[in-house]
């Protein structure tokens, strides 16, 4: 577990005052988001209720990958594909060295992940260090469980946060950032010694700091995790359920016997100790001896064998719950079933789960579009910024004839022009197909222009030999009528 710093060395009386506020704050929230995590990595405990299990289930490890589920399929309908800029010009080559410095797009993926196991994640735009090697900006993605910060309702974002760098193996903190509205500070672990490194103003009175939050609201502005209460409980369900077929595959496959007439000395070895249980059961012939006492003869019987049947009923059951509360088609459990889910069912389950994708861009899209923006102020050589936007996957993920026939007949009615960004997003071209398709258009225009400036340039040549040779042959005609004419008769009175 990361050991976080009481005090740090160079803050002023307020910093510090906030600091201490903040970090009671993170550790407060730290330990739910590690239970959070913890299912997310398939790594919860067993939950034994006191009467289900025999004490020697608790050293039996079931894994569940439920919750992973339930975050993946989200996440894979919540895709950032590219910026595209306002304006419909083409991107800045400040934006395309920041995407490609940053890996923005695998950030991103990381970050809605983050978020929706931990309820939020942060990402920030902070100058990069030249000493280092770093980009000019640097967009990062810090989890719930290393960072946190205050909502101001008003202001519509963060007003003061506290942010922990990691190493690699995420067990100790190497860096931190502390801001509020005008400063950034950069605290630096020096062996042990936490310290003020640089202190940096924040314009425009905001942070370099957005938050990614999963269905908040005005009471939890910070987000609810996707891996909530439920999820966790119908996980810890199942887990019992597989735990309970587990220990009936094991010790219960063979139908259980019964013997009548017996003592105990019959069922030991050769050595006086008893033969153990398990032998018993799993013995293909049991040869018993009369009593030479009494004569009695040992009776041996069977009861009929258990059923699997209960563990599945529940374990399916368990499963539609788990669907549901997920937005997730039944059969997405991996759980089969004797009627699988109708296509109303799975149709039904995959809308809501794009109603819920589509969402989380509304909420995710002007963060990432202010973080950008932030970049592009570091980087750039002006501090100029360009207008961006977000261009997202459509989260349906239609196949790609029913997409082109859509926008084809689209095209055709005059609603939307072939070339219109409008009509690329319907098809779910990427960032890169779009620049190749923007420089293709450009290279017709001016292979059209060039054409028509030649026409013109041609006709124009024409028009002036045309008059030229006009002109000649009136010239010609004069000479030859004044050349050859008759004097005009003259008039006697």
């Amino acid at each position: 577990m990361i050991t976080y710093p009481t005090t740090v060395s160079g803050l002023t009386r307020g910093e510090a005052e906030l600091y201490r506020r903040l970090l009671r704050r993170l550790l407060k929230k730290r330990s739910r988001n590690r239970v959070r995590q913890t299912y997310y990595n398939g790594r919860n405990q067993l939950k034994d209720i006191g009467y289900s299990l025999p004490p020697i289930a608790k050293d039996i490890e079931i894994v569940v990958g439920w919750p992973e589920k339930a975050v993946q399929a989200l996440a894979n309908r919540v895709v950032l594909d590219g910026i595209t800029t306002d304006d419909g010009s083409d991107l800045s080559r400040t934006v395309r060295d920041l995407m490609d410095a940053n890996d923005l797009i695998a950030t991103a993926d990381s970050a809605h992940s983050d978020a929706f196991v931990h309820s939020c994640s942060f990402i920030t735009a902070l100058a990069g260090r030249a000493d280092l090697g770093e980009p000019e900006a640097v967009i990062q993605e810090f989890t719930a469980d290393t960072a946190t910060g205050e909502w101001d309702k008003r202001r519509h974002g963060l007003r003061s946060a506290l942010l922990f760098d990691t190493d690699d193996e995420y067990e100790h903190a190497t860096g931190a950032y502390l801001m509020d509205l005008d400063h950034t500070v950069n605290i630096v672990n020096d062996d042990g010694r936490w310290e003020v490194y640089q202190r940096t103003d924040n314009p425009d009175a905001r942070l370099p700091v957005e938050l990614l939050a999963y269905r908040p609201d005005s009471k939890r502005p910070f987000g609810r995790s996707r891996i909530s209460r439920t999820v966790m409980s119908l996980t810890d369900s199942a887990v019992r359920t597989f735990m309970r077929s587990e220990m009936q595959a094991e010790l219960y496959s063979v139908p259980p016997r019964y013997f009548l007439g017996v003592t105990e000395e019959m069922f030991t070895d050769d050595d006086g100790n008893p033969i153990p249980q398990w032998r018993i059961l799993l013995d293909h012939v049991l040869a018993l001896p009369a009593d030479p006492k009494t004569g009695t003869v040992p009776q041996v019987g069977q009861f009929a064998q258990y059923s699997f049947e209960p563990h599945q009923a529940q374990l399916r059951q368990t499963a539609t719950m788990f669907a549901s509360a997920t937005s997730l088609p039944p059969d997405a459990m991996g759980v089969l079933t004797d009627n699988p889910s109708s296509a109303d069912a799975i149709d039904k389950a995959q809308k809501e789960l794009c109603l819920e994708a589509e969402k989380c861009q509304r909420w995710f899209a002007p963060a990432w579009e202010r973080i950008i923006g932030r970049a592009q102020y570091l980087a750039g050589p002006d501090g100029s910024v360009q207008a961006v936007s977000c261009q997202w996957r459509n989260p349906s993920t239609p196949s790609r004839a029913a997409a082109a026939d859509a926008a084809v007949k689209l095209v055709q009615a005059g609603i939307l022009p072939a070339d219109s960004d409008v009509t690329w997003d319907m098809l779910d071209l990427s960032d890169r197909q779009r620049q190749t398709l923007r420089m293709e258009q450009r290279r017709k225009r001016s292979e059209q222009r060039i054409d028509q400036l030649r026409a013109m340039r041609m006709s124009s040549k024409e028009a002036t030999d045309g008059s030229e040779q006009s002109g000649s042959a009136s010239g010609e005609q004069v000479a030859a009528a004044g050349g050859t004419g008759t004097a005009a008769p003259q008039l006697r009175g």
